[in-house]
């Protein structure tokens, strides 16, 4: 009498008289995994290069004479973190000095009850926010540096 577990065996090897190894045919598809993995490594591999920055045709002017080129994407990056408290008069107090001492840098109010916070700066680099940070270290000296979804503008005026 024999009792089988699998309702189709279609590979066996008889080892010796007593002795019957049944393969199971999900055993095959473990043969053609590294052809399947390259496979999805493949496609990976495009999906990241169809995700790329695309190069824009550059934007004339009325006149012709100038061409604007570049791009403004959103990446991981950081910001300095310059106010975290409750007060919102001293958040807007420290808001204002920032742009106050540096005006070509863009600083953020957020409010996540019950702090308000002032970020600055849209670094796609640690070390540039390092660098700003030491500048600014000694009109606040509690700044430090955050990791932040920040916007890169790369724009290029050519006359």
């Amino acid at each position: 009498m024999i009792a089988n577990a699998q309702t189709v065996i279609t590979d066996s090897i008889v080892v010796d008289d007593n002795v019957t190894i049944f393969k199971d045919p999900r055993l095959d598809i473990l043969d053609k995994r590294p052809a399947l993995m390259v496979k999805i490594e493949a496609t990976e591999k495009a999906e990241l290069k169809a995700k790329t920055i695309p190069l824009y045709k550059p934007i004339v002017s009325a006149d012709g004479k100038k061409q604007i080129t570049g791009s403004i994407y959103t990446v991981k990056g950081y910001r300095i973190v310059i106010y975290n408290g409750a007060d919102k008069n001293a958040a807007l107090a420290a808001k204002n000095n920032f742009s106050r001492a540096f005006p070509g840098t863009r600083s953020y109010l957020s409010y996540n009850v019950p702090s308000y916070k002032i970020k600055i700066g849209d670094f796609d680099d640690k070390n540039d926010a390092n660098k700003f940070m030491r500048r600014l270290i000694a009109a606040f000296p509690a700044a430090f540096i955050v990791p932040d979804l920040v916007t890169i503008k790369n724009i290029n005026v050519i006359q």
